[in-house]
């Protein structure tokens, strides 16, 4: 009790409240930012928090690390770009939304859901102290491997209108996340012997480039407005409304999402998916989810805010990282002296409390500032979208290089970023490859673990067995969801590009194949399982590709009619997408030539004058602020700009990209 005291007083010292607001902000600015996160965040303060007392260096990690989640909604919602990966299923209907003009109301919406997931995920962990440990210990590595096998069923409820691609996307994503050092052998694995390689592709310029780069180059084809106005009611007010009308949806998604939290490792990118997914499965009429239902936004914002009350259950009682960010939370715990374990609930229960209850305060504070600005920030969707596309694209690049400082990070994020063009345009799931990529490390060390372990006797453990069961009842409504949809597909037009994409996939297992075969069989069995499975799924994609353009009709069936449902997508303005994406490229030519705050400059004026050369003013304005902007976080981060070849000649200063000494 006497602790229990202590810790609600240290909560309402003005200096503590400080440096939890002061947190607070950074955060906010950094949830905003594409590709930061609470991750870069915790990297900003971790070198201020060695000298502080223990509570005031708490306030200030706790601070940075809540609202991010929060603020990461606003590029998610205005322009299609997911702040961090726990954005990524809020783009699904709050881009629709704002590009309906109601960007206030979903924003409004996923920041109240926002508030109440961390508030609830702060209760939960407050009460979980005492009774997770014997919970989390019945989870050992053959029900963490079914769990993940259910997150992988559930990515069918996120293939679009075919599930067969939907499948396979996630297959391919599987083999692209096998791509570096083999986790039992340490082989290295189709690394073309490059070091870049070794750890395989980093998850942000994954994410960046399936979502961020198609959604740009999709908005610019448009050649107008994310909105063309915005409706003239009060949208923060309407989207209060809408979430607690859903209150039994923001409910199941926060205990969704500190379930899902407190397994270690697996919340960060998978938690909004599985509320997604939980939401298309538990609601009759669907027809709107991913057009603009504001549904869509409240159970992912709901879950992700939650989860981190949830995955600090493990990283607090077991000194092991709920997710990505509780890594740079530990060592922020190291750096003051507090070892994480039992000493968390008994000698430090003052903190753990103290930390608990900072969680909570900085969800509504985080959450009350963005609802406060939400209709105004709105505004951003009626700006033309030439103006704001080279800025993203610009801060896209500068996150982009600070993840490894390395010049690869560019090359890798234009290459996922055609892929993921392509994948928009000709109607197979991003989000798909994406959580098979994330989960393709665990699902391989589980898988070996397991048998290790257990061999096949996991399964009759009652925890399996749950978990089994409800991998069965998700397959089961997720097929039932799909076999009587109708389809058509005689308005079609460029079938034969489509059928030449799903050929150029094939090589890609086939290569990979090849690539590996000589290795240790624990070191290629995984991927070359992969590579089959998904050499099968493209073959039978091909094969009903090729059955509807030679109008063959087999049995009429609804299984026939099932695989067949929108094997096509119809898509326009590819090949203008493709034009802007060239762009792209020649910015990043650009940077290697004449360094990155030259070629931004550049960039900005030409890209924008080149669409209108009235707005030249605007283009000058604007590049220089953002300079100004890029020039204050290089400082903070220490990062020294890329330099280009003209810095082998010319000895720039270093806000030109020259050298920080």
């Amino acid at each position: 009790m006497e602790q229990f005291v202590s810790s609600l007083f240290q909560l309402f010292e003005i200096t503590h409240l400080l440096f939890l607001f002061g947190g607070t902000l950074l955060g906010l600015t950094v949830g905003i930012l594409p590709g930061l996160g609470g991750t870069s965040g915790l990297a900003l303060v971790l070198p201020f928090v060695f000298n502080l007392d223990p509570s005031h260096a708490l306030a200030m990690m706790i601070g940075v690390l809540a609202p991010t989640t929060t603020s990461d909604t606003f590029p998610a919602v205005l322009m299609g770009i997911p702040g961090t990966s726990g954005s990524q299923a809020t783009v699904m209907d709050g881009f629709p939304l704002s590009k309906k003009g109601m960007a206030a109301r979903a924003l409004s919406a996923a920041f109240f859901s926002s508030l109440l997931g961390g508030v609830f995920g702060a209760l939960i962990l407050s009460v979980s102290i005492y009774y997770a440990i014997p919970i989390i210990m019945t989870f050992g590595f053959g029900e963490q491997f079914l769990l993940i096998l259910l997150a992988l069923l559930m990515v069918g409820a996120l293939t679009g209108e075919n599930f067969v691609k939907g499948i396979t996307a996630c297959f391919l994503g599987l083999m692209i996340g096998s791509v570096g050092t083999a986790p039992i052998t340490g082989d290295p694995r189709f690394t073309f012997d490059t070091l870049y390689l070794i750890e395989g592709v980093p998850l942000v310029i994954v994410g960046l480039g399936l979502f961020a780069i198609p959604e740009i180059v999709g908005l610019l084809d448009s050649k107008g407005a994310i909105a063309k106005s915005l409706t003239k009611q009060k949208g923060w007010l309407v989207g209060i409304k809408d979430v607690v009308k859903n209150w039994f949806i923001v409910l199941r998604c926060s205990t969704l999402g500190c379930i899902v939290g407190a397994l270690p490792g697996l919340g960060g990118t998978v938690v909004d998916w599985i509320a997604y997914s939980h939401l298309r499965q538990t609601t009759k009429d669907t027809s709107q989810l991913g057009k603009g239902d504001i549904r869509g936004v409240i159970a992912p914002e709901s879950a992700n805010n939650a989860k981190e009350g949830g995955a600090l259950i493990p990283t607090l009682l077991f000194g092991i990282p709920g997710s990505g960010n509780k890594v740079l939370l530990l060592g922020g715990f190291i750096l003051i002296g507090i070892e994480p374990g039992l000493d968390m609930v008994t000698t430090h229960l003052d903190l753990t409390y103290l930390m608990i209850w900072s969680l909570a305060i900085a969800n509504i504070l985080g959450a009350g500032l963005c609802i406060g600005f939400a209709s105004h920030i709105s505004k951003i969707t009626l700006i033309r979208y030439y103006i704001l596309a080279p800025v993203m694209i610009v801060l896209i690049f500068f996150a982009t290089f600070n993840i490894n400082r390395d010049w690869y990070d560019f090359i890798g994020l234009l290459t996922f970023g055609l892929i993921g063009i392509t994948f928009k345009n000709f109607g197979w799931s991003r989000p798909a490859l994406l959580i098979g990529f994330f989960l393709s490390s665990k699902v391989e060390l589980l898988s070996y673990q397991t048998q290790a372990v257990y061999g096949l006797s996991f399964i009759s453990r009652p925890v399996s067995i749950i978990l089994i069961l409800l991998c069965v009842a998700t397959l089961f409504l997720l097929l039932k969801q799909k076999f009587n949809k109708s389809y058509a597909s005689d308005f079609i037009k460029n079938k034969k590009s489509q059928i030449y994409f799903v050929i150029f996939l094939m090589f890609f297992p086939f290569f990979m194949i090849w690539n590996i075969f000589h290795l240790d069989y624990r070191a290629n069995l995984f991927p070359i399982s992969l590579c089959v499975v998904s050499i099968i799924l493209l073959m039978l994609i091909f094969t009903i590709k090729f059955l509807d353009i030679k109008k063959i009709k087999l049995l009429d069936t609804g299984i026939v009619n099932f695989m067949n449902t929108n094997i096509y997508e119809n898509n326009n303005g590819f090949n203008n997408q493709l034009f802007y994406y060239l762009s792209f490229i020649g910015y990043l030519g650009m940077n290697f030539l004449v360094g990155f705050p030259i070629a931004s400059v550049f960039f900005i004026n030409c890209f924008i004058i080149f669409h209108n050369k009235k707005d030249f003013k605007i283009s000058i304005c604007i590049s220089l602020i953002l300079l100004l902007v890029l020039w204050f976080l290089s400082s903070m981060l220490t990062l020294q700009f890329p330099n280009g070849v003209i810095g082998m000649f010319v000895n720039l200063p270093w806000w030109l990209g020259g050298s920080l000494n």
